[in-house]
């Protein structure tokens, strides 16, 4: 009986998939719209590619709900297309807005930094005198979004919806809230402002170094020639969004006892990583965690929107 009372709420999306369908929709309008005003050179192949395969998805996972054949299907291939979309939409809108005449902000974080006597350059002394250990931020570091696809199948294969839902909106929202809030106050991180000696570069081989760190302010000041999703690279240091991927990858992984301990224990080491790897000033962590925090609450009532409408059908 109670499986029949819930059959009518998933046959179509759930409010947390239409308010991620909201704001990537949103954000596609806003990036057509700054296209054609910049006239900028776009690769539509690739985007169109990426559109097919979120239709695909999408259509696939409405049609095991109305179909009822599986919901937990239907929940994992809709919100694979949501989440697709969105990333795609949302990068292509961070790259859109630049080139950017706001002066970065790097140097109040550079500020901080000394404040709490962090040291990027010593960081990565550190890490070379580590190898081990900066291998293992190397992949714990480049875990961060794979992280979020597992979780985001195992959460709708083991049918835990709500916390799916609320997944999709956590990081939806923080993602959202980086990218504006990069286009008001960029930053470039420490990387795009040290020279590091040519061994430590040779040893460490940070992911995000100073020539990443060049490329970053160059764009930041001419803009992008060619929009492609496969050229498209992380673009904000301050908040980090690699913060936010791993602590909502570790948090909505609490209620699944075989992935929780590993998801801790390397989003434990992406801590150091965001700084070694990812070209972060300290103050980009706790900033990281804020936009996490406020997004979880954010993500708590959309999914509460959705045990009313279970518990009437």
């Amino acid at each position: 009986m109670q499986s029949k009372a819930m059959k009518p709420a998933t046959t179509h999306l759930l409010p947390a998939e239409v308010f991620v369908f909201r704001v990537t929709a949103t954000a596609a309008l806003i990036d057509v719209a700054l296209i054609l005003l910049r006239g900028s050179k776009v690769d539509f192949i690739a985007y169109g590619t990426l559109a097919g395969l979120v239709t695909a998805l999408l259509v696939l996972g409405l049609f095991y709900r109305r179909s009822g054949r599986s919901d937990t299907i239907g929940a994992v291939a809709t919100s694979a297309g949501l989440f697709i979309a969105f990333t795609a939409v949302m990068s292509l809108f961070n790259y859109l807005l630049t080139p950017n005449s706001n002066p970065t902000i790097d140097h109040w974080l550079m500020q901080v930094d000394a404040a709490l006597g962090f040291d990027w350059p010593g960081m990565l002394g550190w890490a070379a005198h580590h190898p081990w250990f900066n291998e293992f931020m190397r992949l714990s570091y480049a875990s961060t979004l794979p992280q979020i696809a597992l979780l985001l199948v195992v959460l709708g294969l083991s049918s835990r919806l709500d916390d799916l839902q609320a997944l999709m909106v956590t990081v939806v929202t923080a993602g959202a809230i980086s990218v504006m809030f990069w286009g008001l106050f960029p930053s470039l991180g420490p990387s795009a402002f040290y020279d590091l000696p040519a061994q430590t570069l040779h040893t460490v081989r940070p992911i995000v170094g100073p020539d990443y760190g060049a490329e970053i302010l160059a764009l930041l000041k001419n803009g992008a020639p060619f929009l492609s999703p496969n050229e498209l690279r992380g673009l904000i240091a301050f908040p980090s969004f690699h913060i936010v991927l791993a602590f909502a990858a570790t948090y909505y992984a609490r209620n699944v006892r075989w992935l929780f301990a590993p998801y801790l224990v390397i989003n434990l080491i992406v801590l150091p990583a965001v700084l070694v790897h990812g070209g972060h000033h300290l103050a980009d962590i706790p900033a990281g965690m804020a936009v996490f925090a406020f997004a979880v609450v954010c993500a708590r009532l959309a999914v509460r929107r959705r045990r009313p409408a279970l518990a009437t059908a």
